[in-house]
């Protein structure tokens, strides 16, 4: 298996200077998650990009509009980040369904680890016609479709039952780990995941703990 390319799920390449509006999402989206959305100014967010104020509202019609793209942009580099290190841990259907849990484990032990990015914007901009809106239910419903993808390929009989059950346990360690600054949240959601992938198919067994797991580091 091919190594990951990065270890934070949120962090990009970083756009080429010359590309203004990429320049303005990386530096918005990195304030944004660090501090908050209503914390951060657009004044900030044209400092940290190297840009005027003049140059955000050129490319954002409002600072609404810039919270929308970030988080549209953010939901692209989790799924590149998620599904690369998901389908690493292991070829095998099954361990690949619980890795999901290992892999939400290492990330939780980042320093970085601020939780998710789309349950804090939810928290921040409650109301539903808020732009952010769309894009925090099109990133619940692509991973929903990912866990399900990931049932199919292990053949358990309801996929839609574990993709939603996965669903709860993978938010719910989520903001376990950032409310609580519960380090221990993934496993114990992993445990429980096993718990309902054998009962669901008694005979299939559950696979242990992939070897491969990472553990997260002191970045």
């Amino acid at each position: 298996m091919s190594g990951r390319p990065r270890r934070d799920p949120y962090a990009g390449a970083g756009p080429p200077p010359q590309l203004t509006r990429a320049r303005i999402l990386d530096a918005a989206a990195r304030l944004f998650y660090r501090r908050g959305i209503r914390a951060v100014s657009v004044d900030e967010v044209a400092e940290s990009g190297a840009v005027t104020k003049v140059t955000v509202y050129k490319h954002f019609r409002s600072k609404d509009n810039l919270v929308a793209s970030c988080l549209h942009m953010l939901d692209d580099r989790f799924f590149s980040w998620f599904v690369t290190e998901v389908e690493s841990t292991s070829d095998d259907p099954r361990e690949r369904l619980l890795a999901v849990f290992d892999v939400l484990d290492g990330w939780f032990r980042r320093r970085s680890f601020r939780g998710c990015a789309f349950i804090n914007a939810t928290v921040e901009l409650a109301d539903p016609a808020h732009p952010a809106h769309t894009a925090v239910v099109a990133h619940k419903d692509r991973s929903r479709a990912y866990f399900r993808e990931l049932a199919v390929a292990a053949r358990v009989d309801d996929p839609d039952a574990i993709s939603d059950q996965w669903m709860l346990l993978s938010e719910g360690a989520t903001v376990t780990a950032l409310v609580e600054d519960d380090r221990e949240a993934a496993r114990r959601a992993r445990k429980a995941a096993e718990a309902l992938l054998a009962a669901a198919q008694p005979d299939a067994g559950v696979p242990p703990r992939s070897p491969r797991a990472r553990s997260g580091d002191d970045d």
